[in-house]
């Protein structure tokens, strides 16, 4: 004890300092909008690295089994590639017509149990990957990029208070704004639906394709409770998600190739 008490004193002066400079990083973080950019992407690059270090250590513990979940989705992708185009679902007749570039990437972190989730995933500008490309799964909507650095990007996960995502019904599209409201993993609202258009339970809600992230038709859930009030004009209307995000490897980005053009139109 009595050494510990002898050292706190002999380096008082360095451990005030630090004390200091942390706490003047912390205010300027908070009060400064450039600084907490520059802040956030040194922490997304320094945690970047960390956590896919600690993720390639349970990959390659877990080879096997990653190697066949990732050669089950090639294959599946590859065999819609192959499809004539009449028998194509929507989901590729889209992407192929409106221009989508899609790009792999694997999920090095990825938080489910919180207010606002996020993702990071192993790939970055380097590889291709912008700010504000829409982010999916084999089997549903992931998420939105939100920053990138050279070699990692983090996607706002739409498990994230804040983000809502255009989403329509399949059958008629009928469409709203699609959100999570911070409960359950596989549950979410659709609202701003009219009462002017018929829903039944089980009904397919897909991406309704007024953004530039994802193109119309990529499944995403499917309606499992709804109420219609009686002196409102639009549905309370539950959403169960097809894909379950606490258990995912392998994303796939979506690039717009066309986002440009559209851009110009809208600034027009």
């Amino acid at each position: 004890m009595r050494q510990l008490i002898n050292a706190l004193l002999k380096y008082k002066n360095t451990l005030l300092y630090l004390g200091l400079l942390i706490i003047s990083l912390v205010f300027l973080n908070q009060r400064s909008f450039y600084h907490e950019s520059i802040f956030s992407s040194v922490a997304l690059t320094f945690s970047s690295k960390f956590n896919k270090a600690g993720k390639s250590v349970s990959s390659y513990l877990d080879l096997s089994n990653n190697n066949k979940k990732l050669i089950a989705e090639n294959i599946k992708l590859k065999a819609l590639e192959l499809m004539d185009f009449t028998e194509k679902s929507d989901k590729v007749r889209v992407i192929d017509s409106f221009a989508f570039q899609v790009l792999g990437a694997r999920i090095i972190k990825n938080s489910y149990n919180r207010a606002r989730n996020y993702l990071i995933i192993d790939q970055g500008f380097k590889h291709g990957i912008e700010t504000e490309m829409g982010v999916i799964s084999s089997d549903g909507v992931v998420g939105i990029v939100n920053q990138v650095t050279a070699d990692f990007s983090s996607v706002i996960s739409i498990l994230h208070r804040d983000l809502k995502i255009n989403a329509g019904f399949k059958k008629n599209g009928a469409y709203g704004s699609l959100s999570w409201q911070g409960k359950h993993p596989k549950r979410m609202k659709l609202n701003d639906v009219s009462t002017l258009n018929p829903v039944m339970l089980g009904d397919t809600i897909v991406t309704g394709g007024m953004s530039d992230y994802f193109p119309q038709g990529i499944p995403i859930g499917k309606v499992f409770n709804f109420q219609k009030p009686e002196f409102e004009g639009y549905y309370d209307i539950d959403i169960e998600l097809f894909s379950n995000l606490t258990q995912k490897e392998f994303v796939y980005i979506l690039k717009n190739m066309k986002k440009g053009q559209l851009n110009k139109l809208k600034s027009e």
